[in-house]
């Protein structure tokens, strides 16, 4: 645990942005870990993988269950995940960058997950396949789906800080 606790809590925090919450489900993941982990014969590499795919369904269920994607209208959801982020203790950027990861919650968990797996950590799609049990060209696809709403997200939010309106 002490050893994969960042790892475990970074992944969860992407994914839901609260702290609180990504602590919850990092602690959940480690409980399910503790229970297999003896029974797991894989090496190092293999069991972060496993670890990581654990992380990746409980952080996702957290998200269903929060209904984090539509409790508002898209750009009052916008402004509160932005100032969310922005108000983190942990969080270290600026505007835009709090704006973007506004952007990303909005998306539906497993394209967020994708997205953040590509865009932040570089994850190559054929490690990303074994860890899902999905094909690259469905990774591909969900990336691509999740680029095309998060620019188009972004630039409305420029249009509508030009415009004011």
């Amino acid at each position: 645990m002490r050893q994969h606790y960042a790892l475990v809590l970074s992944q969860s925090r992407r994914m839901l942005l609260v702290l609180e919450d990504a602590e919850d489900v990092a602690q959940q993941v480690f409980i399910k870990a503790w229970k297999a982990w003896s029974s797991f014969d894989g090496n190092d590499p293999q069991r972060v993988a496993w670890l990581l795919r654990i992380t990746r369904n409980a952080s996702v269920d957290a998200a269903r269950k929060r209904n984090i994607r539509r409790m508002a209208p898209l750009d009052v959801l916008l402004e509160e995940r932005t100032a969310q982020v922005l108000s983190a203790p942990d969080f270290d950027g600026d505007v835009i960058l709090a704006r973007l990861h506004a952007a990303i919650s909005t998306l539906p968990p497993r394209q967020r997950w994708v997205f953040q797996a590509r865009y932040f950590e570089a994850r190559p799609y054929a490690e990303l396949a074994k860890e899902t049990g999905k094909s690259e060209g469905a990774l591909k696809a969900s990336y691509h789906h999740a680029r095309k709403k998060i620019e188009s997200l972004i630039q409305e939010q420029a249009a509508e800080m030009i415009t004011g309106h």
